[in-house]
């Protein structure tokens, strides 16, 4: 297990792809890890405190990370748990593991996952399990569960997975959604624009946009895209 303090307020934004498997190497290792601090390189150990408890694929992040991005991003095993607030791209690119966020968490979380688990206990921003500007496809496997309140454009093209939220959402839920579920326990805005395939389910007030049609047990659409995507009541 591995543990990092920051050693200072950070003034621009640090971009560490850091996982779990950075726990199985020496100190010496770990500590000359290379990051980003704004566009300079800089080493693990000139930013952060350090210090190590066995082997185990885990790592923990205490303090305020809200300046730290990518973290976890491409991870496949192990965990992370963050003690406070994690910046953007949490869990990025994501095949396996599990990350648990005990504050809150910005932008892109989960982006094109692919697989294992995000939870974070606070809220999160916009973007959650999106495809990445100019993609295809975003989240495509693995599960995302917020227990707080997200921003925007939560599920964009997504294409498999789960999302549940269990506090309120903003505008433009599982847009271009082809498959997978998105669950929203409180309110949230318009809902499933050229949505094509998935379901999504809302317990509080949401609206649907133009190009869905009413069923029997809730919307499908957007037929404006040919799309048999579902959206449901609970």
């Amino acid at each position: 297990m591995l543990i990092l303090k920051p050693k200072l307020d950070f003034e621009v934004s640090v971009e560490a792809e850091i996982t779990p498997q950075l726990a199985t190497l020496s100190l010496d290792e770990i500590s000359n890890f290379q990051v980003y601090y704004g566009k300079e390189k800089a080493k693990l150990g000139d930013l952060f405190e350090i210090s190590k408890e066995g082997e185990d694929a885990k790592l923990i992040l205490e303090g305020d990370f809200s300046k730290v991005k990518w973290v976890g991003a491409r991870m496949d095993d192990g965990e992370i748990v963050v003690k406070g607030d994690i910046g953007d791209h949490l869990g990025a690119y994501m095949a396996g593991g599990k990350i648990v966020v005990e504050g809150n968490a910005l932008d892109w979380l989960g982006a094109e996952m692919k697989g294992g688990e995000i939870v974070v206990e606070g809220d999160a921003r916009n973007y959650v399990g999106c495809a990445y500007w100019g993609n295809m496809t975003g989240m495509s496997g693995g599960k995302i569960t917020i227990k707080g309140n997200v921003f925007n454009y939560i599920g964009e093209k997504m294409g498999g997975g789960e999302i549940e939220i269990l506090g309120d959402a903003g505008d433009f839920i599982g847009t271009e959604m082809k498959d997978g579920t998105i669950i929203i326990h409180g309110s949230c805005g318009f809902v499933g624009g050229d949505m094509k395939g998935g379901i999504i389910r809302v317990k509080g007030n949401f609206e649907v946009v133009p190009g869905f049609k009413k069923v029997e047990d809730g919307f499908e659409g957007d037929v404006n895209v040919g799309g048999k995507g579902k959206i449901t009541q609970f």
